[in-house]
Protein backbone atom coordinates (compact mmCIF):
# COMPACT_ATOMS: atom_id res chain seq x y z
CA UNK A 1 0.00 0.00 0.00
CA UNK A 2 1.53 3.42 -0.49
CA UNK A 3 0.85 6.62 1.99
CA UNK A 4 -2.38 7.71 1.12
CA UNK A 5 -3.99 4.24 0.30
CA UNK A 6 -2.52 3.42 4.28
CA UNK A 7 -3.53 6.58 5.34
CA UNK A 8 -7.44 6.11 4.58
CA UNK A 9 -7.57 2.30 5.29
CA UNK A 10 -7.79 3.07 8.52
CA UNK A 11 -10.75 5.29 7.90
CA UNK A 12 -12.61 2.89 5.81
CA UNK A 13 -14.44 -0.45 6.79
CA UNK A 14 -13.71 -2.12 4.01
CA UNK A 15 -10.38 -1.82 3.32
CA UNK A 16 -8.98 -1.38 6.83
CA UNK A 17 -8.35 -5.78 6.76
CA UNK A 18 -6.21 -4.81 3.82
CA UNK A 19 -3.57 -2.93 5.53
CA UNK A 20 -0.20 -4.31 5.92
CA UNK A 21 1.25 -2.07 8.89
CA UNK A 22 0.59 0.54 11.04
CA UNK A 23 0.36 4.35 9.33
CA UNK A 24 3.24 7.13 10.16
CA UNK A 25 2.12 11.03 10.63
CA UNK A 26 3.30 13.92 11.94
CA UNK A 27 1.49 17.10 12.47
CA UNK A 28 4.80 19.18 11.28
CA UNK A 29 8.21 19.51 11.30
CA UNK A 30 9.53 22.92 12.76
CA UNK A 31 11.66 25.18 10.46
CA UNK A 32 13.87 25.61 14.28
CA UNK A 33 14.10 21.29 13.75
CA UNK A 34 15.43 21.53 10.08
CA UNK A 35 17.74 24.82 11.19
CA UNK A 36 19.47 23.07 13.77
CA UNK A 37 19.95 19.81 11.96
CA UNK A 38 19.99 21.88 8.61
CA UNK A 39 23.70 20.02 7.69
CA UNK A 40 21.57 16.76 7.78
CA UNK A 41 18.93 18.62 5.60
CA UNK A 42 20.91 20.18 2.80
CA UNK A 43 21.34 17.87 0.97
CA UNK A 44 18.07 15.87 1.66
CA UNK A 45 16.66 14.00 -1.49
CA UNK A 46 12.81 13.15 -2.12
CA UNK A 47 11.40 10.98 -4.78
CA UNK A 48 8.67 13.89 -5.55
CA UNK A 49 8.63 17.35 -6.62
CA UNK A 50 7.17 20.05 -4.45
CA UNK A 51 8.05 23.28 -3.64
CA UNK A 52 6.27 22.83 0.00
CA UNK A 53 8.87 22.55 2.97
CA UNK A 54 6.83 20.47 5.60
CA UNK A 55 5.99 17.50 3.12
CA UNK A 56 9.86 16.77 1.85
CA UNK A 57 10.60 17.43 5.73
CA UNK A 58 8.35 14.98 6.96
CA UNK A 59 9.39 12.19 4.13
CA UNK A 60 12.95 12.88 4.62
CA UNK A 61 12.01 12.07 9.07
CA UNK A 62 10.17 8.77 7.55
CA UNK A 63 6.72 9.98 8.08
CA UNK A 64 4.12 9.13 5.14
CA UNK A 65 1.09 11.90 6.20
CA UNK A 66 0.93 15.20 7.31
CA UNK A 67 -1.08 18.48 7.89
CA UNK A 68 -1.59 20.57 4.82
CA UNK A 69 -3.79 23.22 3.98
CA UNK A 70 -6.04 25.23 1.08
CA UNK A 71 -6.98 28.48 0.23
CA UNK A 72 -10.28 29.38 2.54
CA UNK A 73 -12.87 30.62 -0.34
CA UNK A 74 -13.45 33.94 2.57
CA UNK A 75 -11.70 37.17 3.16
CA UNK A 76 -12.03 38.74 6.30
CA UNK A 77 -10.24 42.66 6.50
CA UNK A 78 -8.54 43.76 9.48
CA UNK A 79 -10.12 46.46 11.47
CA UNK A 80 -9.16 49.13 13.63
CA UNK A 81 -11.28 48.12 17.20
CA UNK A 82 -10.77 49.95 20.67
CA UNK A 83 -9.17 47.63 23.32
CA UNK A 84 -10.22 47.38 27.05
CA UNK A 85 -8.25 50.97 27.40
CA UNK A 86 -9.78 52.64 24.68
CA UNK A 87 -7.02 52.62 22.73
CA UNK A 88 -7.08 51.53 18.76
CA UNK A 89 -5.62 48.36 17.74
CA UNK A 90 -5.91 46.44 14.33
CA UNK A 91 -7.05 43.35 14.65
CA UNK A 92 -7.47 40.34 11.96
CA UNK A 93 -10.40 37.94 11.84
CA UNK A 94 -9.81 36.17 14.83
CA UNK A 95 -9.97 38.87 16.97
CA UNK A 96 -5.87 38.77 17.51
CA UNK A 97 -3.63 41.99 16.70
CA UNK A 98 -1.93 40.68 13.83
CA UNK A 99 1.15 43.56 13.76
CA UNK A 100 2.47 42.33 16.85
CA UNK A 101 4.15 39.31 17.97
CA UNK A 102 0.90 37.38 20.14
CA UNK A 103 2.02 34.05 22.13
CA UNK A 104 -1.11 31.45 21.00
CA UNK A 105 -2.91 31.75 24.01
CA UNK A 106 -2.48 35.81 24.34
CA UNK A 107 -6.09 37.15 24.53
CA UNK A 108 -7.44 38.64 21.43
CA UNK A 109 -10.13 41.81 21.56
CA UNK A 110 -13.49 39.89 20.64
CA UNK A 111 -14.48 41.22 24.30
CA UNK A 112 -18.02 43.45 22.75
CA UNK A 113 -20.17 42.44 19.98
CA UNK A 114 -19.53 46.02 18.55
CA UNK A 115 -15.14 44.77 18.22
CA UNK A 116 -16.83 41.30 16.70
CA UNK A 117 -19.48 43.26 14.18
CA UNK A 118 -16.75 45.31 12.72
CA UNK A 119 -14.86 42.63 11.95
CA UNK A 120 -17.89 40.02 10.91
CA UNK A 121 -19.22 43.00 8.46
CA UNK A 122 -16.07 42.80 6.54
CA UNK A 123 -16.46 39.18 6.18
CA UNK A 124 -16.74 37.41 2.05
CA UNK A 125 -16.94 34.67 -0.01
CA UNK A 126 -14.08 34.23 -2.69
CA UNK A 127 -14.17 32.24 -5.47
CA UNK A 128 -10.80 29.99 -4.70
CA UNK A 129 -11.26 27.60 -6.58
CA UNK A 130 -8.95 27.24 -9.44
CA UNK A 131 -6.10 27.60 -6.26
CA UNK A 132 -8.10 24.93 -4.66
CA UNK A 133 -8.10 22.42 -7.69
CA UNK A 134 -4.48 23.66 -8.48
CA UNK A 135 -3.59 22.35 -4.64
CA UNK A 136 -5.37 19.92 -5.14
CA UNK A 137 -3.98 18.58 -8.19
CA UNK A 138 -0.33 18.68 -6.70
CA UNK A 139 -1.37 16.83 -3.08
CA UNK A 140 -2.77 14.17 -5.65
CA UNK A 141 0.72 13.91 -7.37
CA UNK A 142 2.66 13.69 -4.41
CA UNK A 143 -0.09 11.40 -1.92
CA UNK A 144 1.76 8.13 -2.71
CA UNK A 145 4.71 8.94 -1.06
CA UNK A 146 3.32 11.69 1.87
CA UNK A 147 -0.65 11.73 2.22
CA UNK A 148 -1.41 15.89 2.73
CA UNK A 149 -4.30 15.28 5.23
CA UNK A 150 -6.14 18.64 5.11
CA UNK A 151 -6.65 20.89 8.07
CA UNK A 152 -9.63 23.57 8.20
CA UNK A 153 -9.11 25.79 11.44
CA UNK A 154 -12.18 25.36 13.93
CA UNK A 155 -14.82 26.77 16.20
CA UNK A 156 -14.08 26.64 20.15
CA UNK A 157 -10.28 27.44 20.93
CA UNK A 158 -10.35 29.97 18.28
CA UNK A 159 -13.31 31.41 20.06
CA UNK A 160 -12.06 31.79 23.30
CA UNK A 161 -8.62 32.96 22.10
CA UNK A 162 -10.48 35.40 20.35
CA UNK A 163 -11.66 37.16 23.88
CA UNK A 164 -9.39 35.46 26.02
CA UNK A 165 -9.90 32.79 28.61
CA UNK A 166 -11.28 34.84 31.62
CA UNK A 167 -13.57 36.65 29.38
CA UNK A 168 -14.73 33.51 27.45
CA UNK A 169 -15.39 31.78 30.98
CA UNK A 170 -17.91 34.36 32.04
CA UNK A 171 -19.69 34.70 28.80
CA UNK A 172 -19.85 30.71 28.79
CA UNK A 173 -21.43 30.38 32.26
CA UNK A 174 -23.56 33.46 31.05
CA UNK A 175 -24.40 32.05 27.86
CA UNK A 176 -24.54 35.60 26.75
CA UNK A 177 -25.56 36.93 23.32
CA UNK A 178 -21.52 37.68 22.65
CA UNK A 179 -20.77 34.32 23.30
CA UNK A 180 -23.48 32.89 20.95
CA UNK A 181 -22.28 35.17 18.41
CA UNK A 182 -19.05 34.09 18.69
CA UNK A 183 -20.01 30.59 18.19
CA UNK A 184 -22.17 31.51 14.88
CA UNK A 185 -19.48 33.59 13.44
CA UNK A 186 -16.22 30.70 14.24
CA UNK A 187 -18.96 28.28 12.89
CA UNK A 188 -19.51 30.23 9.88
CA UNK A 189 -16.07 30.43 8.67
CA UNK A 190 -15.31 26.36 9.11
CA UNK A 191 -18.31 25.95 6.90
CA UNK A 192 -17.38 28.16 4.12
CA UNK A 193 -13.95 26.40 4.08
CA UNK A 194 -15.75 23.15 4.23
CA UNK A 195 -17.12 23.97 1.66
CA UNK A 196 -15.20 25.57 -0.43
CA UNK A 197 -13.16 22.39 -0.87
CA UNK A 198 -16.24 20.22 -1.29
CA UNK A 199 -17.45 22.85 -4.28
CA UNK A 200 -14.04 22.94 -5.87
CA UNK A 201 -12.59 19.22 -5.42
CA UNK A 202 -15.74 17.06 -4.13
CA UNK A 203 -14.33 13.76 -2.45
CA UNK A 204 -10.67 13.98 -3.66
CA UNK A 205 -9.06 14.88 -0.17
CA UNK A 206 -10.36 11.99 1.19
CA UNK A 207 -10.68 13.34 5.16
CA UNK A 208 -11.17 16.62 6.05
CA UNK A 209 -9.38 17.19 9.45
CA UNK A 210 -11.04 20.05 11.97
CA UNK A 211 -8.30 21.85 14.05
CA UNK A 212 -9.85 22.73 17.32
CA UNK A 213 -8.50 22.43 20.96
CA UNK A 214 -10.99 21.10 23.43
CA UNK A 215 -8.99 19.66 26.35
CA UNK A 216 -6.90 20.25 28.80
CA UNK A 217 -3.85 18.26 29.62
CA UNK A 218 -6.62 16.12 31.94
CA UNK A 219 -9.89 16.80 30.83
CA UNK A 220 -12.55 18.73 28.38
CA UNK A 221 -12.05 22.51 29.04
CA UNK A 222 -16.24 22.40 28.88
CA UNK A 223 -18.41 19.57 29.82
CA UNK A 224 -19.21 17.29 27.36
CA UNK A 225 -23.12 17.88 27.30
CA UNK A 226 -22.32 21.88 27.28
CA UNK A 227 -19.98 21.82 24.42
CA UNK A 228 -22.03 19.30 22.31
CA UNK A 229 -25.31 21.81 22.87
CA UNK A 230 -23.23 24.88 22.05
CA UNK A 231 -20.75 23.68 19.52
CA UNK A 232 -21.75 20.38 18.37
CA UNK A 233 -24.86 21.68 16.87
CA UNK A 234 -22.91 23.40 14.10
CA UNK A 235 -20.06 20.74 14.14
CA UNK A 236 -23.05 18.20 13.11
CA UNK A 237 -24.04 20.32 10.08
CA UNK A 238 -20.74 20.37 9.21
CA UNK A 239 -19.48 16.57 9.11
CA UNK A 240 -22.77 15.74 7.53
CA UNK A 241 -21.73 17.94 4.76
CA UNK A 242 -17.96 16.30 4.78
CA UNK A 243 -19.98 13.03 4.73
CA UNK A 244 -22.56 13.50 1.67
CA UNK A 245 -19.58 14.38 -0.18
CA UNK A 246 -17.80 10.82 0.30
CA UNK A 247 -15.40 12.27 2.97
CA UNK A 248 -14.20 11.25 6.76
CA UNK A 249 -14.08 13.87 9.10
CA UNK A 250 -11.74 13.83 12.05
CA UNK A 251 -10.31 16.28 14.57
CA UNK A 252 -6.76 17.81 16.17
CA UNK A 253 -7.16 18.56 19.51
CA UNK A 254 -4.56 18.64 22.59
CA UNK A 255 -5.07 17.30 25.66
CA UNK A 256 -7.08 14.35 27.39
CA UNK A 257 -10.38 14.35 25.45
CA UNK A 258 -11.43 10.50 26.20
CA UNK A 259 -14.81 11.71 28.20
CA UNK A 260 -15.82 13.66 24.91
CA UNK A 261 -15.19 10.67 22.71
CA UNK A 262 -19.13 9.61 22.40
CA UNK A 263 -19.75 13.56 21.98
CA UNK A 264 -17.95 13.57 18.95
CA UNK A 265 -19.09 10.17 17.42
CA UNK A 266 -22.64 11.07 17.78
CA UNK A 267 -21.71 14.63 16.05
CA UNK A 268 -19.69 12.52 12.85
CA UNK A 269 -16.12 12.59 13.96
CA UNK A 270 -14.51 9.37 12.96
CA UNK A 271 -11.33 10.10 15.26
CA UNK A 272 -8.75 12.08 16.91
CA UNK A 273 -5.27 13.12 16.43
CA UNK A 274 -3.18 14.52 18.64
CA UNK A 275 -3.83 12.41 22.50
CA UNK A 276 -0.84 14.53 24.43
CA UNK A 277 -2.53 15.00 27.72
CA UNK A 278 -2.49 12.14 29.66
CA UNK A 279 -4.92 9.67 27.78
CA UNK A 280 -4.84 6.04 28.82
CA UNK A 281 -4.41 4.49 25.37
CA UNK A 282 -5.33 1.05 26.33
CA UNK A 283 -8.67 2.73 28.05
CA UNK A 284 -9.60 4.79 24.92
CA UNK A 285 -9.03 1.23 22.66
CA UNK A 286 -11.50 -0.71 25.31
CA UNK A 287 -14.08 1.46 25.03
CA UNK A 288 -14.11 2.90 21.69
CA UNK A 289 -12.69 0.61 19.85
CA UNK A 290 -14.28 1.85 16.79
CA UNK A 291 -12.41 5.65 17.01
CA UNK A 292 -9.35 5.99 14.78
CA UNK A 293 -6.69 7.29 16.88
CA UNK A 294 -3.64 9.47 15.46
CA UNK A 295 -0.96 10.11 17.54
CA UNK A 296 0.05 9.05 21.48
CA UNK A 297 3.70 9.23 20.83
CA UNK A 298 4.80 10.82 23.77
CA UNK A 299 6.56 14.22 23.14
CA UNK A 300 6.95 15.70 26.12
CA UNK A 301 9.38 12.80 27.61
CA UNK A 302 10.06 9.95 25.56
CA UNK A 303 10.76 10.91 21.83
CA UNK A 304 12.65 14.16 23.44
CA UNK A 305 14.60 12.58 26.64
CA UNK A 306 14.44 9.10 26.02
CA UNK A 307 17.19 6.17 25.26
CA UNK A 308 16.87 4.33 22.16
CA UNK A 309 15.75 1.37 24.49
CA UNK A 310 12.99 3.84 26.11
CA UNK A 311 11.78 4.51 22.74
CA UNK A 312 10.87 1.27 21.46
CA UNK A 313 9.57 0.32 24.43
CA UNK A 314 7.11 2.78 24.20
CA UNK A 315 6.16 2.26 20.19
CA UNK A 316 5.73 -1.55 21.23
CA UNK A 317 3.54 -0.50 24.36
CA UNK A 318 1.65 1.73 21.84
CA UNK A 319 1.20 -0.80 19.20
CA UNK A 320 0.33 -3.47 21.90
CA UNK A 321 -2.42 -1.38 22.89
CA UNK A 322 -4.03 0.04 19.97
CA UNK A 323 -2.55 -1.95 17.13
CA UNK A 324 -4.71 -4.81 16.59
CA UNK A 325 -8.53 -3.37 15.82
CA UNK A 326 -6.90 -1.48 12.97
CA UNK A 327 -7.63 2.11 13.68
CA UNK A 328 -4.40 3.38 15.01
CA UNK A 329 -2.40 5.93 12.56
CA UNK A 330 0.97 6.39 15.06
CA UNK A 331 2.64 9.76 15.51
CA UNK A 332 3.97 12.40 17.46
CA UNK A 333 0.86 13.84 19.80
CA UNK A 334 2.16 17.06 18.57
CA UNK A 335 4.73 18.39 16.31
CA UNK A 336 8.38 17.88 16.02
CA UNK A 337 10.28 20.86 17.51
CA UNK A 338 14.28 21.66 17.83
CA UNK A 339 14.75 20.44 21.46
CA UNK A 340 14.42 16.59 20.17
CA UNK A 341 17.58 14.66 19.42
CA UNK A 342 17.59 14.01 15.53
CA UNK A 343 18.26 10.54 15.97
CA UNK A 344 15.06 10.10 18.61
CA UNK A 345 13.23 11.03 15.25
CA UNK A 346 14.84 8.11 13.38
CA UNK A 347 13.85 5.52 16.48
CA UNK A 348 10.86 6.64 16.47
CA UNK A 349 9.87 5.68 13.13
CA UNK A 350 12.11 3.00 13.50
CA UNK A 351 10.05 1.08 15.82
CA UNK A 352 7.42 1.85 14.13
CA UNK A 353 7.86 0.18 10.95
CA UNK A 354 9.15 -2.95 12.99
CA UNK A 355 6.04 -2.93 15.77
CA UNK A 356 3.59 -1.80 13.49
CA UNK A 357 3.16 -4.39 10.76
CA UNK A 358 0.04 -6.60 10.44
Amino acid sequence: MNAKERYLAVLDDNKREELDRVPTFVQYIRPEFVEVHQQKFVNMRVPFKSDISRFKDAYFMGFESVFANFHPGLRVSRVEVEDEKGEKVLVAWNGQPPMKRMGYYKRGLFFSIDNLNKVRETMRKVDDSAEIQKTMDHYERISSYIFPVIEIGGIFDTLWQSMGFKNFSYHHRKNSKLYRELVKYFAELTLIRVQSIIDATGSRAGVLNINDDIAFKGRSMISPERWEQDIGIYYKEICSIISDAGMKTTMHTDGDITDMIPVLKRIGFKGVQGWEGGADPLIVNEKYPDFVINGFGDISQIIPFGSKEEIFNHVKELMDALKENRHFIIGPSTVIYEGIPFENVEYFIEASMRYGKY
